[in-house]
């Protein structure tokens, strides 16, 4: 009896599928409702929302009175603010889904370059006015002092390593 092989072609929910790892019961409902809601928003929106738009949008939040959708682009998210008392009427009035909703809140998901199937780790909100950058010269914090001065004396063994280390948090402190 030949094992039968997983299709490649399938996405990821069918290969966990198929080796029996399912994902849990409420995360399985959470999935389908937001998909559910997604065509349904796509659906109505179809008529007023441009296409580049509407090919990223993505509900990604979902209650009584508040509907959150993920787009691809700033420009995109600022459109949908701009027309967003437009958008909650027709939905209100178009959908028993959306009959309730009262907040429409708008985030940018960037999608990673290599993979654009899969989306980034960080999720950046689009009404955020000032992200902090990770590349920005900020103050070491007081734990992260400690380990670099508990590494230069007691891990590393390299003089010029040790001193360098030693002085990048004296120099910290001025």
């Amino acid at each position: 009896m030949s094992k039968k092989q997983p299709n490649q072609l399938a996405n990821l929910i069918d290969h966990q599928a198929f080796a029996g790892s399912l994902l849990p019961k409420n995360l399985a409902n959470t999935l389908k409702t937001l998909t559910q809601a997604t065509a349904e928003l796509k659906k109505i929106l179809a008529e007023t929302l441009p296409v580049e738009i509407l090919n990223s949008c993505q509900v990604v939040g979902l209650t009584a009175e508040q509907l959150t959708l993920s787009v691809s682009s700033t420009t995109a998210a600022n459109h949908i603010r701009y027309l967003q008392s437009a958008y909650l009427q027709l939905l209100n009035r178009e959908s028993l889904t959306f009959r309730q909703l009262n907040v429409l809140r708008v985030v940018v998901v960037e999608l990673d370059s290599k993979n654009p199937s899969f989306y980034e780790q960080s999720v950046v909100l689009a009404d955020s006015k000032n992200p902090i950058k990770a590349n920005e010269n900020q103050p070491l914090s007081q734990n992260t002092k400690r380990t670099i001065a508990q590494a230069a004396n007691h891990v590393t063994t390299d003089k010029n390593l040790q001193n360098a280390l030693l002085r990048l948090i004296k120099d910290e402190k001025s």
